[in-house]
């Protein structure tokens, strides 16, 4: 975040981006001496990259830090990725001090949330999806553990229950996922 030459009395405001703009809106404003925040996700992809993805929290959103007595920010609208200013009737849309310290305690140095992802094992009476195999894709419930590598699943096959012993890997971990919450 880059920060204004005068920021005392300055309040925070929301602009709206162009489609998939906010970076580009975001460096602009910075470079006119804007101070910005745009907040990101980091997740782990739930596929077999396990890739980390940066998403905006607030996609098309960007808060401005502004003095209006102070800063020229007449040329806001028309700075390349900005749409527009977010305006409640007349007036600009000022963020609340409180709301803007509380988001920057989710987020790191760099403005990233980052997904806490916890992995435990299944318990009996779960869903789980088979990773590999003949049955991959499959859905199924959680029976038991059998051995350090063997799991019982219950499947519905051919419209008829069928209890079904898998290798663990086939299952793997049950995955939870730190959301954001306001």
């Amino acid at each position: 975040m880059k920060i204004s030459k005068e920021t005392k009395n300055a309040e925070w405001f929301l602009i709206y981006t162009k489609a998939k703009e906010e970076k580009r809106a975001k460096k602009n404003l910075e470079n006119q001496g804007f101070a910005t925040y745009l907040p990101m996700i980091a997740y782990e992809k739930m596929d077999q990259s396990k890739s980390i993805s940066l998403e905006t929290m607030f996609p098309r959103y960007l808060f401005i830090k502004i003095n209006l007595e102070r800063d020229n920010w007449t040329h806001i609208k028309s700075t390349r990725g900005v749409s527009h200013l977010i305006v409640f009737g007349q007036k600009l849309a000022t963020i609340p001090h409180q709301v803007m310290k509380f988001l920057r305690t989710k987020t790191d140095e760099n403005d990233i949330f980052r997904q806490e992802i916890t992995r435990r094992e299944f318990q009996k009476g779960e869903k789980v999806i088979i990773k590999n195999g003949i049955l991959k894709g499959q859905e199924a419930i959680f029976s038991s553990k059998k051995s350090k590598e063997r799991v019982t699943v219950l499947l519905r096959l051919m419209n008829h229950l069928t209890i079904a012993e898998i290798s663990v890997s086939s299952i793997g971990q049950k995955e939870i996922i730190e959301t954001f919450k306001l």
